[in-house]
Protein backbone atom coordinates (compact mmCIF):
# COMPACT_ATOMS: atom_id res chain seq x y z
CA UNK A 1 0.00 0.00 0.00
CA UNK A 2 1.12 3.43 -0.61
CA UNK A 3 0.37 7.21 -0.62
CA UNK A 4 -0.55 8.14 -4.82
CA UNK A 5 0.70 12.34 -4.86
CA UNK A 6 2.13 14.10 -7.57
CA UNK A 7 5.30 15.82 -7.70
CA UNK A 8 6.17 19.58 -6.83
CA UNK A 9 8.76 21.12 -8.35
CA UNK A 10 11.32 21.95 -5.71
CA UNK A 11 12.82 26.01 -6.35
CA UNK A 12 16.35 26.39 -8.00
CA UNK A 13 19.01 27.36 -6.35
CA UNK A 14 18.52 30.84 -8.39
CA UNK A 15 15.25 31.81 -7.87
CA UNK A 16 16.33 30.96 -4.15
CA UNK A 17 19.20 33.38 -4.35
CA UNK A 18 16.89 36.19 -5.94
CA UNK A 19 14.33 35.33 -3.50
CA UNK A 20 17.03 36.09 -0.48
CA UNK A 21 18.03 39.53 -2.19
CA UNK A 22 14.11 40.59 -2.91
CA UNK A 23 13.55 40.05 1.06
CA UNK A 24 16.68 41.39 1.91
CA UNK A 25 17.24 44.81 -0.31
CA UNK A 26 18.13 47.15 2.13
CA UNK A 27 21.24 45.02 3.55
CA UNK A 28 22.18 44.17 -0.22
CA UNK A 29 22.29 47.27 -1.08
CA UNK A 30 24.37 48.68 2.33
CA UNK A 31 26.69 45.56 1.34
CA UNK A 32 27.05 46.52 -2.66
CA UNK A 33 27.79 50.71 -1.58
CA UNK A 34 30.14 49.26 1.08
CA UNK A 35 32.07 46.91 -1.14
CA UNK A 36 32.06 49.61 -3.52
CA UNK A 37 33.71 52.32 -1.49
CA UNK A 38 35.91 49.84 0.04
CA UNK A 39 37.56 49.55 -3.78
CA UNK A 40 37.30 53.53 -4.21
CA UNK A 41 39.57 53.84 -0.99
CA UNK A 42 41.75 51.28 -2.32
CA UNK A 43 42.26 52.78 -5.25
CA UNK A 44 42.35 56.25 -3.81
CA UNK A 45 42.03 57.49 -0.43
CA UNK A 46 41.64 61.10 -1.70
CA UNK A 47 38.57 59.76 -4.30
CA UNK A 48 36.55 57.06 -2.40
CA UNK A 49 33.23 57.32 -4.32
CA UNK A 50 35.49 57.54 -7.52
CA UNK A 51 34.21 60.90 -8.83
CA UNK A 52 37.49 61.87 -10.69
CA UNK A 53 37.61 58.61 -12.88
CA UNK A 54 37.37 58.42 -16.59
CA UNK A 55 34.35 56.88 -16.64
CA UNK A 56 31.40 58.03 -14.35
CA UNK A 57 31.54 54.45 -12.02
CA UNK A 58 29.27 56.61 -9.33
CA UNK A 59 26.36 56.52 -11.87
CA UNK A 60 26.61 52.74 -12.99
CA UNK A 61 26.69 51.97 -9.05
CA UNK A 62 23.17 54.24 -8.70
CA UNK A 63 21.93 52.65 -12.01
CA UNK A 64 22.40 49.28 -10.72
CA UNK A 65 21.23 49.67 -7.41
CA UNK A 66 17.75 51.78 -8.42
CA UNK A 67 16.95 49.90 -11.68
CA UNK A 68 17.03 46.55 -9.79
CA UNK A 69 15.13 47.90 -6.16
CA UNK A 70 13.45 51.25 -6.88
CA UNK A 71 13.75 54.97 -5.26
CA UNK A 72 14.09 54.03 -2.00
CA UNK A 73 17.34 51.94 -2.04
CA UNK A 74 18.54 54.61 -4.97
CA UNK A 75 17.99 57.59 -1.89
CA UNK A 76 19.91 55.08 0.69
CA UNK A 77 22.71 54.83 -1.70
CA UNK A 78 22.85 58.79 -2.04
CA UNK A 79 22.46 59.49 2.06
CA UNK A 80 25.74 56.85 2.08
CA UNK A 81 27.30 58.69 -0.40
CA UNK A 82 26.66 62.11 0.82
CA UNK A 83 27.68 61.48 3.93
CA UNK A 84 30.98 60.03 2.61
CA UNK A 85 31.96 62.95 0.20
CA UNK A 86 30.87 65.35 3.43
CA UNK A 87 33.35 63.55 5.84
CA UNK A 88 35.83 62.69 3.48
CA UNK A 89 36.48 65.44 0.78
CA UNK A 90 38.23 68.43 1.19
CA UNK A 91 35.06 69.99 -0.42
CA UNK A 92 31.55 68.81 -0.88
CA UNK A 93 31.31 67.66 -4.51
CA UNK A 94 27.61 69.27 -4.84
CA UNK A 95 27.99 69.14 -8.84
CA UNK A 96 28.66 65.21 -8.84
CA UNK A 97 26.10 64.77 -5.91
CA UNK A 98 23.54 66.66 -8.11
CA UNK A 99 23.93 64.97 -11.25
CA UNK A 100 24.29 61.97 -9.43
CA UNK A 101 21.03 62.63 -7.63
CA UNK A 102 19.33 63.21 -11.21
CA UNK A 103 19.98 60.34 -12.16
CA UNK A 104 18.52 58.04 -9.10
CA UNK A 105 15.60 60.19 -9.88
CA UNK A 106 15.92 58.96 -13.89
CA UNK A 107 16.48 55.29 -12.94
CA UNK A 108 13.48 55.36 -10.33
CA UNK A 109 10.93 56.56 -11.82
CA UNK A 110 12.16 53.75 -15.24
CA UNK A 111 12.14 51.42 -12.63
CA UNK A 112 8.18 52.27 -11.41
CA UNK A 113 6.89 52.13 -15.09
CA UNK A 114 8.42 48.90 -15.54
CA UNK A 115 7.20 47.06 -12.71
CA UNK A 116 3.87 48.95 -12.92
CA UNK A 117 3.87 47.75 -16.74
CA UNK A 118 4.91 43.69 -15.13
CA UNK A 119 2.60 43.86 -12.44
CA UNK A 120 -0.06 44.76 -14.35
CA UNK A 121 0.89 41.95 -17.18
CA UNK A 122 1.06 39.42 -14.52
CA UNK A 123 -2.79 40.20 -12.88
CA UNK A 124 -4.27 40.43 -16.68
CA UNK A 125 -2.68 36.90 -16.48
CA UNK A 126 -3.56 36.00 -13.20
CA UNK A 127 -7.53 37.24 -14.07
CA UNK A 128 -7.82 35.33 -17.37
CA UNK A 129 -6.46 32.42 -15.70
CA UNK A 130 -8.30 32.37 -12.84
CA UNK A 131 -11.45 32.76 -15.14
CA UNK A 132 -10.38 29.88 -17.33
CA UNK A 133 -10.04 28.08 -14.52
CA UNK A 134 -13.54 28.60 -13.19
CA UNK A 135 -15.23 28.04 -16.90
CA UNK A 136 -13.16 24.63 -17.22
CA UNK A 137 -14.49 23.28 -13.57
CA UNK A 138 -17.76 24.64 -14.82
CA UNK A 139 -17.60 22.46 -17.76
CA UNK A 140 -16.13 19.33 -16.64
CA UNK A 141 -18.97 19.18 -14.09
CA UNK A 142 -21.65 19.54 -16.49
CA UNK A 143 -19.58 16.76 -18.69
CA UNK A 144 -19.99 14.20 -15.48
CA UNK A 145 -23.19 15.59 -14.90
CA UNK A 146 -24.24 13.35 -18.28
CA UNK A 147 -21.87 10.79 -18.05
CA UNK A 148 -21.78 9.51 -14.81
CA UNK A 149 -24.94 10.75 -12.64
CA UNK A 150 -27.54 9.98 -15.15
CA UNK A 151 -26.29 5.93 -14.92
CA UNK A 152 -27.17 6.20 -11.41
CA UNK A 153 -30.04 7.81 -11.37
CA UNK A 154 -32.13 5.90 -14.41
CA UNK A 155 -35.68 6.63 -13.03
CA UNK A 156 -35.37 10.35 -12.07
CA UNK A 157 -32.15 11.87 -14.09
CA UNK A 158 -30.48 14.60 -12.30
CA UNK A 159 -27.76 17.27 -12.83
CA UNK A 160 -25.32 17.44 -10.19
CA UNK A 161 -24.85 21.50 -10.93
CA UNK A 162 -28.61 21.92 -10.84
CA UNK A 163 -27.88 19.71 -7.02
CA UNK A 164 -25.33 22.30 -6.36
CA UNK A 165 -27.15 25.42 -7.06
CA UNK A 166 -30.53 24.13 -5.32
CA UNK A 167 -28.22 23.21 -2.33
CA UNK A 168 -26.63 27.17 -2.16
CA UNK A 169 -29.79 28.68 -3.13
CA UNK A 170 -31.77 27.20 -0.40
CA UNK A 171 -31.98 30.90 1.09
CA UNK A 172 -35.42 30.77 2.23
CA UNK A 173 -34.36 27.81 4.89
CA UNK A 174 -30.83 28.53 5.63
CA UNK A 175 -30.25 31.98 5.33
CA UNK A 176 -33.45 32.58 7.51
CA UNK A 177 -32.69 30.02 9.81
CA UNK A 178 -28.44 30.78 10.43
CA UNK A 179 -26.06 33.36 10.98
CA UNK A 180 -23.34 33.97 8.32
CA UNK A 181 -20.91 31.32 9.90
CA UNK A 182 -23.20 28.92 10.65
CA UNK A 183 -24.87 29.17 7.04
CA UNK A 184 -21.48 28.31 5.06
CA UNK A 185 -21.55 25.02 7.64
CA UNK A 186 -24.98 23.95 6.65
CA UNK A 187 -24.09 24.69 2.53
CA UNK A 188 -21.08 22.22 2.91
CA UNK A 189 -23.42 19.77 5.15
CA UNK A 190 -25.93 19.55 2.62
CA UNK A 191 -22.73 19.10 0.09
CA UNK A 192 -21.68 16.02 1.76
CA UNK A 193 -25.29 14.67 2.07
CA UNK A 194 -25.36 15.12 -1.77
CA UNK A 195 -21.39 13.25 -2.31
CA UNK A 196 -23.37 10.35 -0.28
CA UNK A 197 -26.33 10.32 -2.98
CA UNK A 198 -24.56 10.47 -5.83
CA UNK A 199 -20.91 9.17 -5.19
CA UNK A 200 -21.94 6.60 -2.20
CA UNK A 201 -19.26 8.63 0.23
CA UNK A 202 -20.71 6.87 3.58
CA UNK A 203 -18.12 8.82 5.80
CA UNK A 204 -16.56 12.32 5.24
CA UNK A 205 -15.29 15.76 6.51
CA UNK A 206 -14.49 18.57 5.64
CA UNK A 207 -12.51 21.78 6.75
CA UNK A 208 -12.78 25.16 5.00
CA UNK A 209 -11.46 28.37 5.97
CA UNK A 210 -14.51 30.79 8.11
CA UNK A 211 -12.99 33.87 6.11
CA UNK A 212 -12.54 32.76 2.80
CA UNK A 213 -11.01 36.49 1.62
CA UNK A 214 -8.36 36.25 4.24
CA UNK A 215 -4.33 35.84 2.69
CA UNK A 216 -3.86 33.36 5.53
CA UNK A 217 -3.92 29.82 4.76
CA UNK A 218 -5.57 27.18 5.57
CA UNK A 219 -4.67 26.11 8.91
CA UNK A 220 -6.08 24.82 12.49
CA UNK A 221 -6.50 28.34 13.52
CA UNK A 222 -8.58 29.70 10.07
CA UNK A 223 -10.52 26.59 9.49
CA UNK A 224 -14.00 24.99 10.26
CA UNK A 225 -14.73 21.77 10.27
CA UNK A 226 -17.93 19.96 9.75
CA UNK A 227 -18.20 16.11 9.85
CA UNK A 228 -20.60 14.21 7.61
CA UNK A 229 -22.89 11.23 8.84
CA UNK A 230 -21.58 8.38 10.07
CA UNK A 231 -18.15 9.86 11.38
CA UNK A 232 -17.21 10.21 14.73
CA UNK A 233 -16.19 13.72 15.74
CA UNK A 234 -12.18 14.79 15.92
CA UNK A 235 -10.71 17.69 16.77
CA UNK A 236 -9.46 20.05 14.39
CA UNK A 237 -5.82 20.00 15.60
CA UNK A 238 -5.88 15.78 15.06
CA UNK A 239 -7.49 15.92 11.61
CA UNK A 240 -4.58 18.68 10.45
CA UNK A 241 -1.94 16.26 11.94
CA UNK A 242 -3.40 13.08 9.74
CA UNK A 243 -0.29 12.24 6.93
CA UNK A 244 -3.00 12.55 4.15
CA UNK A 245 -4.56 15.39 5.38
CA UNK A 246 -1.19 17.42 5.84
CA UNK A 247 0.23 16.28 2.22
CA UNK A 248 -2.58 17.39 0.46
CA UNK A 249 -2.64 20.71 1.99
CA UNK A 250 0.84 20.95 1.56
CA UNK A 251 1.03 19.46 -1.54
CA UNK A 252 -2.06 21.55 -2.92
CA UNK A 253 -2.97 17.80 -4.73
CA UNK A 254 -5.34 15.34 -4.13
CA UNK A 255 -3.96 12.51 -2.30
CA UNK A 256 -5.74 8.26 -1.78
CA UNK A 257 -4.32 5.63 -0.58
CA UNK A 258 -3.66 3.16 -3.31
CA UNK A 259 -2.18 -0.49 -4.23
CA UNK A 260 0.89 -0.83 -5.79
CA UNK A 261 -0.04 -0.62 -9.03
CA UNK A 262 -1.10 3.04 -8.11
CA UNK A 263 -5.10 2.33 -8.21
CA UNK A 264 -7.23 3.57 -5.15
CA UNK A 265 -7.98 0.86 -2.31
CA UNK A 266 -10.22 0.89 0.79
CA UNK A 267 -7.71 -1.59 2.43
CA UNK A 268 -6.60 0.57 5.71
CA UNK A 269 -2.99 2.30 5.93
CA UNK A 270 -1.34 2.36 9.12
CA UNK A 271 -0.34 6.06 8.20
CA UNK A 272 -3.85 7.19 7.90
CA UNK A 273 -7.53 7.17 9.67
CA UNK A 274 -8.43 8.17 6.03
CA UNK A 275 -8.42 6.99 2.34
CA UNK A 276 -8.44 10.37 0.37
CA UNK A 277 -7.66 13.58 0.67
CA UNK A 278 -9.16 16.36 -1.78
CA UNK A 279 -8.14 19.67 -1.73
CA UNK A 280 -9.82 22.84 -3.16
CA UNK A 281 -7.82 25.83 -4.57
CA UNK A 282 -8.68 29.26 -5.58
CA UNK A 283 -6.06 31.65 -6.50
CA UNK A 284 -2.84 28.82 -5.31
CA UNK A 285 -4.50 28.43 -1.85
CA UNK A 286 -5.87 25.59 -0.30
CA UNK A 287 -9.65 26.85 0.86
CA UNK A 288 -11.18 23.84 1.53
CA UNK A 289 -10.39 20.06 2.01
CA UNK A 290 -12.74 17.15 1.50
CA UNK A 291 -11.24 13.97 3.67
CA UNK A 292 -12.95 10.64 2.90
CA UNK A 293 -13.17 8.24 5.43
CA UNK A 294 -15.81 5.63 4.26
CA UNK A 295 -16.46 4.63 0.56
CA UNK A 296 -17.44 1.29 -0.87
CA UNK A 297 -14.48 -0.42 -2.69
CA UNK A 298 -16.65 -0.36 -5.80
CA UNK A 299 -17.35 2.93 -5.78
CA UNK A 300 -13.55 4.01 -4.62
CA UNK A 301 -11.76 4.40 -8.19
CA UNK A 302 -9.75 7.45 -10.05
CA UNK A 303 -13.08 8.41 -11.71
CA UNK A 304 -15.43 8.93 -8.78
CA UNK A 305 -12.26 11.11 -6.83
CA UNK A 306 -11.42 13.12 -10.29
CA UNK A 307 -15.02 13.46 -10.57
CA UNK A 308 -15.30 14.27 -6.53
CA UNK A 309 -12.67 17.01 -6.55
CA UNK A 310 -13.75 18.81 -9.12
CA UNK A 311 -17.10 19.11 -7.81
CA UNK A 312 -15.67 20.15 -4.47
CA UNK A 313 -13.53 23.08 -6.14
CA UNK A 314 -16.74 24.17 -8.22
CA UNK A 315 -19.04 24.37 -4.98
CA UNK A 316 -15.85 26.02 -3.36
CA UNK A 317 -15.71 28.74 -5.72
CA UNK A 318 -19.92 29.01 -5.56
CA UNK A 319 -19.99 29.09 -1.44
CA UNK A 320 -17.12 31.90 -2.23
CA UNK A 321 -19.16 33.69 -4.41
CA UNK A 322 -22.48 33.89 -2.10
CA UNK A 323 -19.67 35.10 0.91
CA UNK A 324 -18.65 37.98 -1.08
CA UNK A 325 -21.93 38.57 -2.68
CA UNK A 326 -23.09 38.72 0.66
CA UNK A 327 -20.94 40.86 2.28
CA UNK A 328 -20.65 43.47 -0.12
CA UNK A 329 -23.90 45.62 -0.88
CA UNK A 330 -21.70 48.25 -3.73
CA UNK A 331 -24.04 47.53 -6.72
CA UNK A 332 -26.47 46.25 -5.09
CA UNK A 333 -28.90 47.17 -7.47
CA UNK A 334 -27.87 45.14 -10.07
CA UNK A 335 -29.47 41.62 -9.79
CA UNK A 336 -27.30 39.58 -11.92
CA UNK A 337 -24.87 37.75 -9.31
CA UNK A 338 -22.31 36.73 -11.55
CA UNK A 339 -21.71 40.49 -12.79
CA UNK A 340 -21.72 41.85 -9.25
CA UNK A 341 -19.12 39.19 -8.00
CA UNK A 342 -16.66 39.90 -11.15
CA UNK A 343 -17.51 43.29 -10.29
CA UNK A 344 -15.97 43.19 -7.35
CA UNK A 345 -12.92 40.95 -8.20
CA UNK A 346 -12.32 43.95 -10.61
CA UNK A 347 -12.32 46.47 -7.77
CA UNK A 348 -10.53 44.41 -5.26
CA UNK A 349 -7.63 44.25 -7.64
CA UNK A 350 -7.89 48.00 -8.42
CA UNK A 351 -7.89 49.05 -4.96
CA UNK A 352 -5.24 46.91 -4.07
CA UNK A 353 -2.95 47.16 -7.56
CA UNK A 354 -4.63 50.41 -9.44
CA UNK A 355 -5.20 48.26 -12.46
CA UNK A 356 -7.73 49.72 -14.61
CA UNK A 357 -11.19 48.27 -15.70
CA UNK A 358 -13.98 50.42 -17.05
CA UNK A 359 -17.96 50.01 -16.57
CA UNK A 360 -20.43 51.37 -19.76
CA UNK A 361 -23.76 52.42 -19.22
CA UNK A 362 -26.49 52.46 -22.13
CA UNK A 363 -29.56 54.38 -20.83
CA UNK A 364 -32.49 53.53 -23.55
CA UNK A 365 -36.52 54.45 -22.74
CA UNK A 366 -37.96 51.65 -25.13
CA UNK A 367 -38.27 48.27 -23.82
CA UNK A 368 -38.05 47.02 -27.80
CA UNK A 369 -34.74 49.16 -28.18
CA UNK A 370 -33.18 47.81 -24.95
CA UNK A 371 -34.01 44.26 -25.93
CA UNK A 372 -32.39 44.76 -29.81
CA UNK A 373 -29.27 46.77 -28.79
CA UNK A 374 -28.66 43.91 -26.16
CA UNK A 375 -28.64 40.79 -28.36
CA UNK A 376 -26.00 42.78 -30.44
CA UNK A 377 -24.25 43.77 -27.81
CA UNK A 378 -24.03 39.83 -26.83
CA UNK A 379 -22.90 38.56 -30.22
CA UNK A 380 -19.58 41.19 -30.55
CA UNK A 381 -18.94 40.39 -26.49
CA UNK A 382 -15.45 39.14 -26.55
CA UNK A 383 -14.61 36.21 -23.73
CA UNK A 384 -13.94 38.37 -20.30
CA UNK A 385 -16.42 41.11 -21.25
CA UNK A 386 -19.98 40.97 -19.48
CA UNK A 387 -23.44 42.35 -19.54
CA UNK A 388 -26.86 42.66 -17.86
CA UNK A 389 -29.72 44.59 -18.09
CA UNK A 390 -30.87 46.97 -15.42
CA UNK A 391 -34.93 48.53 -15.23
CA UNK A 392 -35.06 51.21 -13.05
CA UNK A 393 -37.47 54.00 -13.36
CA UNK A 394 -38.94 52.90 -16.09
CA UNK A 395 -35.53 53.50 -18.19
CA UNK A 396 -33.23 50.13 -19.24
CA UNK A 397 -29.74 50.27 -18.50
CA UNK A 398 -27.49 48.34 -20.42
CA UNK A 399 -24.67 47.88 -18.29
CA UNK A 400 -21.15 46.56 -19.75
CA UNK A 401 -18.19 45.66 -18.33
CA UNK A 402 -14.61 45.45 -19.76
CA UNK A 403 -12.09 43.86 -16.68
CA UNK A 404 -8.92 44.89 -17.39
CA UNK A 405 -9.14 47.69 -20.20
CA UNK A 406 -9.18 51.64 -20.06
CA UNK A 407 -11.80 54.26 -20.86
CA UNK A 408 -10.87 54.06 -24.93
CA UNK A 409 -11.04 50.01 -25.01
CA UNK A 410 -15.26 51.13 -23.76
CA UNK A 411 -15.35 54.09 -26.38
CA UNK A 412 -14.38 52.04 -29.01
CA UNK A 413 -16.33 49.28 -28.50
CA UNK A 414 -19.05 51.45 -27.98
CA UNK A 415 -18.31 53.02 -31.76
CA UNK A 416 -18.47 49.36 -33.33
CA UNK A 417 -21.51 48.66 -31.70
CA UNK A 418 -23.34 52.09 -33.13
CA UNK A 419 -21.95 50.90 -36.37
CA UNK A 420 -23.03 47.17 -36.55
CA UNK A 421 -26.63 48.47 -34.92
CA UNK A 422 -28.97 48.59 -38.25
CA UNK A 423 -31.27 51.00 -37.71
CA UNK A 424 -31.00 54.49 -37.14
CA UNK A 425 -33.22 54.69 -34.29
CA UNK A 426 -31.61 51.96 -31.94
CA UNK A 427 -28.54 54.19 -32.36
CA UNK A 428 -30.52 57.23 -30.08
CA UNK A 429 -29.68 56.37 -26.68
CA UNK A 430 -27.35 58.50 -23.83
CA UNK A 431 -24.16 56.69 -22.14
CA UNK A 432 -21.55 57.08 -19.31
CA UNK A 433 -18.24 55.47 -18.79
CA UNK A 434 -17.19 54.64 -15.14
CA UNK A 435 -13.85 53.42 -13.73
CA UNK A 436 -13.64 51.75 -10.08
CA UNK A 437 -13.43 54.92 -8.08
CA UNK A 438 -16.47 55.74 -9.15
CA UNK A 439 -18.98 52.95 -7.87
CA UNK A 440 -20.56 55.79 -5.60
CA UNK A 441 -21.22 57.60 -8.94
CA UNK A 442 -22.34 54.45 -10.84
CA UNK A 443 -25.40 53.92 -8.45
CA UNK A 444 -26.59 57.46 -8.47
CA UNK A 445 -26.60 56.84 -12.25
CA UNK A 446 -28.54 53.64 -12.37
CA UNK A 447 -30.89 55.44 -9.56
CA UNK A 448 -31.50 58.82 -11.73
CA UNK A 449 -30.39 60.02 -8.06
CA UNK A 450 -29.32 63.70 -8.52
CA UNK A 451 -29.21 64.50 -4.94
CA UNK A 452 -25.39 65.50 -3.40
Amino acid sequence: MKVKYNRIQERTALESLLKIIHDYAYAETLVIVSIYLAIGYVINPHDICILNGEVPYILILLAIITLFHGFENGILTMGIIAVVMWYFYPTFEYIEFLVALMMTMIFSEFHYYWTKKVKTAEINADYRGVKLDELSKAFYTLKISHDQLEKNYVIKPMSIRNSIEHIINKNIEIDAKYDTTQRDKEYYLNFLVLLKKSFNVQGAIIMYKQDDQSDEPLSEKTAAIVFGSGVQEEAIEDVFKNYLVDKAVSRMTSIYISDKQGEPTVTPDVNSNYIAALPAIQENKVVSVLIIKKMPFMAFNKENLTSISILMEYFSIEIRHKDILRTSGDIDIIEDEKFRFEYMRLKYLYEKYKVTSIVLVIRVSNELQATRIHEKIIKMLRALDMVTIVKQNELYYLTLMFPLHDKAAALGYLNRLLGALDEEKDKNFTYMTFDFSQTRLLNKYLREDYDA
